[in-house]
């Protein structure tokens, strides 16, 4: 092992311990929240703790999913056709919210009133962050590139899942002979 590999590894096990803290910290945050909003009597702020709370769940998740990554999992889907159509559908449902939000908020009664226009900015900033999210994931590869790898910087992802199949397919026709 290099010293430059050394130092990646170093630094991908300190982000994978830090990465794991947070998760600790959102899941308090998860149980704070829920014990909070049993004590409460309003029925709007409880929802507005259930909204955080979520949240909260959803950072758990995107820190599992950054050390799934960074620990080499292979999260490449060979169904990425069918995976593409279903999310065609999504991004579609997720367009038709943000014009149904941005409806509502040219109307005089949510934007005369600020906290129900804040609620409702807050639903269409999430569709189009929805929107965003699939439509970058439709578009990018499901596998770990290495930043030092300028063969497929230079050729493009289509080169780089060509070759990510051919060497999954060779690694597992090598599981095969061993055994």
């Amino acid at each position: 092992m290099s010293v430059t590999d050394k130092w990646e590894e170093e630094e991908r096990q300190e982000i994978i311990e830090l990465l794991r803290e947070q998760m600790k910290v959102e899941g308090r945050l998860v149980g704070l929240y829920e014990n909070s909003a049993k004590e409460l009597k309003s029925t709007p702020v409880r929802h507005l703790l259930h909204m955080i709370n979520l949240d909260s769940r959803k950072h758990i998740d995107i820190c599992h999913t950054a050390i799934e990554i960074l620990q080499g999992r292979d999260v490449f889907k060979e169904q990425k056709g069918d995976l593409l159509k279903g999310l065609k559908e999504h991004m579609e449902l997720e367009e038709d919210s943000v014009k149904r939000a941005n409806k509502m908020l040219k109307s005089n009664l949510i934007s005369e009133n600020q906290a129900l226009k804040a609620l409702i900015e807050k639903l269409r900033d999430d569709e189009k962050r929805h929107h965003n999210a699939l439509k970058k994931l439709s578009e990018k590869p499901f596998f770990q590139i290495a930043p030092s790898d300028f063969t497929v910087i230079f050729q493009g992802e289509e080169f780089a899942e060509e070759r990510y199949r051919r060497s999954k397919k060779f690694r597992e026709k090598r599981e095969k002979e061993a055994n």
